[in-house]
């Protein structure tokens, strides 16, 4: 680290030198205009003319198995800036190529421009410019919210069909999850946030731990919907069932609007709420079915507990 003493010449203007290696390597000279980045944390980041965004390309050998590059390719998303990624090989199935142009689907902004046997070439056409995690938190938030309403609505009708639309929704939901990832790097890499972010990296990190919650929230709704299609309950069952999937939906969305608010006595309130939804869990367990619904359950018992740590990160940051 370097260390500059401020020079004041003038009434009102303060010097600074910059460091002659970093300077020389910069290829500054007399005139040449600096970027200057004012941190929250008070500190200024500067930057030499000719930097700009990262517009190089990743290059991947296709060598490996599929599933390992898809999940490369996920990595690559969510951590790097690259505007093109380029998987090259000798022989690339169409089934595979097929998977990776899926795969791009659920990754908003990449896109597959190319793709024969020899090379796929993908672009990432994303602009966060108009994003901010809280906006995304908002719409996962949404999403689960209309998953458990359809969730207890496929009970109260007995509606097997409706599982697969519910499932469906978990789709959106893993896409938006990675999109407030990927937007959460950036913030944490420095970059200019969004004009319309007005979160702390401290905010950003709360959301980025409470999106992670919300997305597991999706998983198990799912896990649920996928077991109650191939089940049959009796009414009395049924009933329960929808009786703690609204008490569920009302957990999620008080636990939530905690973390937006920043509010620890709302977020406090969720948490006070547990013994009496554990209550509900061991009844519903003890209900005599021919079918088990062990499976159920416990994935409920798993979206109180992913709701009480968004209602813990929400007290958190009630203390800032």
């Amino acid at each position: 680290m370097d260390t500059r003493k401020v020079q004041i010449t003038g009434k009102s203007t303060y010097v600074v030198t910059l460091p002659k290696k970093w300077a020389t390597r910069s290829k500054l000279e007399a005139g040449s205009h600096i970027s200057i980045y004012y941190q929250e944390d008070g500190s200024l980041l500067l930057k030499p003319p000719g930097v700009k965004s990262s517009n190089k390309t990743k290059k991947i050998k296709f060598n490996k198995e599929l599933e390992h590059i898809k999940r490369d390719l996920v990595g690559l998303y969510i951590i790097s800036d690259h505007q093109t990624i380029e998987i090259s090989g000798n022989d690339i199935p169409a089934a595979a190529r097929r998977e990776i142009k899926d795969l791009c689907h659920r990754l908003v902004g990449l896109e597959m421009v190319e793709g024969d046997e020899k090379k796929i070439v993908i672009k990432n056409f994303l602009d966060t410019e108009d994003f901010t995690i809280e906006k995304g938190l908002k719409r996962m938030s949404s999403l689960v919210y209309l998953m458990l309403d359809e969730l207890a609505s496929a009970f109260e009708e007995n509606d097997k069909e409706l599982c697969n639309h519910i499932i469906s929704r978990d789709d959106d939901l893993d896409r938006m999850f990675l999109l407030v990832s990927k937007q959460h790097v950036e913030r944490l890499n420095l970059k200019k946030p969004s004009k319309h972010d007005k979160q702390t990296l401290v905010e950003s990190f709360y959301y980025r731990l409470a999106a992670n919650d919300i997305e597991r929230i999706g998983d198990h709704i799912s896990k649920i919907s996928l077991h109650f299609s191939y089940i049959s309950l009796p009414q009395e069952v049924l009933a329960i069932l929808v009786d703690l999937c609204r008490e569920c939906q009302s957990l999620f969305m008080d636990s939530t609007e905690a973390l937006r608010q920043s509010d620890s006595d709302i977020a406090n309130n969720v948490m006070g709420r547990e013994d009496i939804f554990n209550k509900m869990l061991i009844s519903a367990a003890q209900l005599p079915t021919e079918e088990s619904i062990e499976l159920i359950i416990d994935s409920f018992s798993r979206i109180k507990d992913y709701a009480s740590n968004i209602a813990e990160s929400a007290i958190d940051l009630s203390q800032l």
